[in-house]
């Protein structure tokens, strides 16, 4: 996936946004979007990515009783 900023309205998906939203599509949705005036590439990572590689949660796994 990749992340872009819409630079002006845009319906995707069925799904109305606004400009400045950010939306996670395909790379071949996002070189159109861009192409066409629609958006730009985002370069940062978002802010949820950038924590959870920060702050990784445990994985509990249950074990058999066996």
């Amino acid at each position: 996936m990749t992340s872009i900023v819409l630079t002006r309205p845009h319906t995707h998906a069925g799904k109305s946004f606004k400009a400045g939203e950010r939306l996670d599509v395909d790379g071949g949705t996002a070189d159109w979007l861009v192409a066409n005036g629609i958006a730009r590439h985002v370069t940062e990572p978002s802010a949820a990515a950038a924590r959870i590689d920060a702050d990784p949660k445990p994985v509990q796994r249950k074990e058999s009783k066996s």
